[in-house]
């Protein structure tokens, strides 16, 4: 009788604790801890690559280049309407909303992040073909991404540089700054699952 009271409480324990445990990857992804395989990456992208197929909610972490300061936030991407995808020699690809305290690693604070607004998103996915290949971009804050009107030269900027794609993940490099002044580090983002 001991033994199966211990066993039952044994087993509510271990559903609370797990109950807990899909409550705060579900809704606490800011206060996970950082993946141990968030590392720098050095491949260029192929020239095929798109992020068009990955609207979807994902858990971001940002790292400074020494990995002294680190940041964990939430991106909401979903497919850019038709009428806002044209930006000249670039396509908006995904756009959505950013959760995210850029100032922890010395990163600008952009302002708008939880714009939903299509003309000036919180978060915008922009791909292009250069002659040094493939480039795809996720740029932060409502104002830089305003599709009307001219971004000032030195205005400032907090930008993701996708370098990898591979199933339900992407990473890559961040750099920020304003004028002639700016910081970068290294990044990765996992989709949540529900």
């Amino acid at each position: 009788m001991i033994g199966s009271v211990q066993w039952r409480s044994g087993l509510v324990a271990g559903v609370i604790l797990g109950g807990c445990a899909g409550l705060i990857s579900e809704e606490s992804p800011r206060t996970h801890r950082v993946s141990p395989s968030c590392s720098p990456v050095g491949v260029p992208l192929s020239a095929n690559e798109t992020m068009a197929y990955m609207a979807g909610r994902y858990r971001v972490v940002m790292i400074t280049d020494e990995g002294s300061d680190k940041v964990a936030g939430v991106l909401n991407l979903e497919g850019t309407p038709e009428a806002y995808r044209d930006w000249g020699s670039s396509t908006a690809t995904l756009s959505g909303t950013a959760d995210v305290n850029l100032g922890v690693v010395g990163a600008q604070q952009m302002r708008g992040l939880a714009s939903s607004d299509p003309a000036a998103p919180g978060a915008l996915v922009l791909e292009s073909e250069g002659s040094s290949g493939q480039s795809i971009l996720l740029r932060f804050g409502s104002e830089a991404n305003r599709r009307e009107g001219e971004i000032a030269f030195d205005a400032a900027f907090t930008v993701l540089d996708i370098g990898l794609i591979e199933g339900d993940r992407f990473a890559g490099i961040w750099r920020s700054g304003v004028n002639a002044e700016w910081v970068e580090g290294y990044f990765c983002a996992d989709r949540i699952r529900h």
